[in-house]
């Protein structure tokens, strides 16, 4: 596993992972992972998003510059981008499951996965504790998850399902994990709840043909900053990047899984021509379409 470069402090992209079964996701024991990257225990950040649960062991993990103490039974998640380190922990067990943001919103929710991975950092409605300790009960269900993903995952192969039935667990698994911290936390954020839920399900069906602030807003009889206001409280994110992001997870999808030239991906993503298309797709990934394309399509599984 090697840093990008042009990063200030460790950056780690997915790709790096050398011992990936599946596409996107990557499941592992927390011993055999350290085995493998013990250069992880020390202070990076990923491209990614983590979820770790421990089964023995004691220390410290600090995210975000915080320190938060693991016991037997505690769980913790790591979103993109924030640094993190491992060198606290003693005799540590568990298991370690990371995923790509474009392997969950294939299929489901993007505001989904940021309601439940924004109880990693603070916000006006959440408290920023990434880790938490499970009761016997929610260890038990949580555990039996993670085994079921792990059978899927040792099971893979290019012609099986395992792929999407791997997806449709991590969608429970998120779910289950904004129940956890949620009531944790202690803030169920019941004012917003129906706003956030219609608001997914508008953005998962126009993100394509509405990109502008005013349709949403219309939808709901607000003005862009009320709205905008909630997104940041809930997702630490306004509504504005929230839509980019989505367009450009479906931008390198077009990218990686069909055969549509660049210039007909700009059409099928609404934009006014190829050219701008490109110049926004490098601002958010530092790729042109082209160069994504070529670097990233030999990295996915064809099936057989």
């Amino acid at each position: 596993m090697k840093p990008l470069q042009d990063t200030e402090k460790p950056l780690y992209h997915f790709s790096f992972l050398k011992d990936i079964k599946v596409h996107g996701i990557y499941f592992n024991s927390l011993v055999k992972f350290f085995n493998l990257y013990c250069i992880a225990r020390k202070e990076h950040a990923n491209d990614f998003y983590s979820v770790i649960l421990f089964t023995r062991g004691n220390g410290n993990i600090v995210v975000n510059n915080g320190t938060y103490s693991i016991h037997q039974q505690s769980l913790c998640i790591i979103a993109p981008h924030q640094m993190h380190s491992f060198e606290g922990l003693i005799d540590a067990e568990g298991y370690v499951f990371f995923f790509c943001q474009d392997f969950y919103v294939e299929e489901f929710s993007f505001i989904r996965l940021l309601n439940a991975f924004a109880y990693t950092s603070l916000t006006a409605t959440k408290v920023g504790v990434p880790c938490i300790d499970l009761t016997d009960n929610e260890f038990t269900s949580f555990i039996s998850l993670l085994n079921s993903i792990q059978s899927e995952y040792e099971s893979y192969t290019r012609s099986n399902n395992s792929a999407i039935i791997i997806r449709s667990q991590l969608n429970i698994l998120i779910l289950k994990l904004t129940e956890l911290y949620e009531a944790k936390s202690g803030k169920t954020n019941n004012n917003d709840s129906i706003i956030i839920h219609t608001l997914s399900q508008l953005v998962d069906s126009y993100f394509i043909k509405e990109q502008q602030l005013g349709f949403y807003t219309s939808a709901f009889n607000m003005s862009e900053s009320q709205l905008n206001d909630i997104c940041n409280k809930h997702f630490n994110s306004g509504l504005k990047k929230i839509l980019q992001n989505r367009l450009m997870q479906e931008a390198r999808k077009l990218l990686l899984s069909s055969e549509f030239s660049i210039s007909e991906i700009a059409f099928k993503l609404n934009f006014e021509d190829n050219s701008y298309f490109c110049k926004v797709f490098k601002s958010k990934t530092g790729l042109t379409p082209k160069r994504f394309r070529d670097i990233h399509k030999r990295l996915v599984p064809q099936k057989s």
